[in-house]
């Protein structure tokens, strides 16, 4: 994508690929999250060195980076059952068999609730050290963003048929694809102390990014989209005014983030994002 950004992904990388034990869970876990663009992580991390200015505590960037691997857990889960036979019934992702695909339905289904239930066990050892009112409400609103009323609720409009216009799939799109890159841009903003008006932003930041990054995405999938005639934003606005409505949420985007001194890894990142090929 750029060169700052491998540089963070492999950093990342170097720490949650083979991150269980080898066992036949393990094995199963590790497969499950090899893999990724790690964007939800990076953005996490990145929002917040640029929040403190880039000057902060070992202590709490390593807290920081215990929530960004809880987020890409959750992330990771919801792709092995979005997979699943009952759910898009997809047997390849990224290249390779999907989880359920290689290693059965039941290992598939018990993975999803491993990665899940791991990251809030991740949360809970940093809360153990730290339970600040802060770290506390970072914590609930990652719940919040995963939960009922966020990323499930949107897998739940998108698998019922219920998108009639424009407006009820912005609501799938916002709680299936941007509430985990809300998460992102908001648990920084709790863990540095921000204002309640900061962290509004911050959540408007994450809404921004991902509609952009979901719309960029069906663009790209248009002609496979319209062979399974699946909805998109495409459907209701035509490819012209998709494409003008990513690069307008994308300047909603990169206004908060002038705002900001280090700014650098994020602008580029959105910039790269509505510019990609896959």
């Amino acid at each position: 994508m750029f060169e700052l950004y491998d540089i963070r992904k492999k950093e990342f990388e170097k720490i949650i690929i083979n991150y269980f034990d080898n066992d036949k869970l393990g094995a199963v876990l590790n497969y499950s999250i090899e893999f990724g663009k790690r964007i939800r992580p990076l953005i996490l991390i990145e929002t917040y060195k640029m929040l403190k200015d880039n000057n902060y505590s070992n202590e709490e960037f390593e807290n920081v980076l215990g929530y960004a691997i809880s987020l890409e857990m959750i992330h990771n889960y919801s792709l092995i059952h979005d997979d699943l036979p009952s759910m898009d019934n997809d047997n390849f992702r990224r290249g390779r068999e999907t989880t359920h695909y290689k290693f059965g339905e039941d290992m598939g289904i018990l993975a999803g609730d491993s990665l899940l239930n791991y990251s809030y066990e991740n949360i809970f050892k940093i809360l153990s050290n730290n339970n600040s009112i802060n770290y506390i409400n970072a914590a609930k609103y990652l719940a919040e963003c995963a939960g009922y009323q966020g990323m499930i609720e949107g897998q739940v409009l998108d698998i019922n048929d219920n998108i009639n216009n424009i407006d009820d799939l912005i609501k799938m799109y916002k709680n299936k694809t941007c509430k985990l890159i809300m998460a992102a841009t908001k648990i920084p903003g709790y863990i540095s102390s921000k204002s309640n008006d900061i962290l509004e932003e911050l959540e408007l930041l994450g809404f921004y990014i991902g509609m952009a990054f979901q719309i960029q995405d069906d663009l790209l999938d248009v002609k496979q989209d319209e062979k399974i005639n699946k909805l998109t934003y495409i459907s209701f606005t035509g490819k012209d005014k998709a494409y003008c409505d990513m690069i307008n949420y994308s300047k909603k985007a990169l206004k908060i983030l002038l705002k900001y001194k280090y700014n650098d890894f994020l602008v580029k990142l959105i910039e790269n994002l509505i510019k990609r090929k896959h």
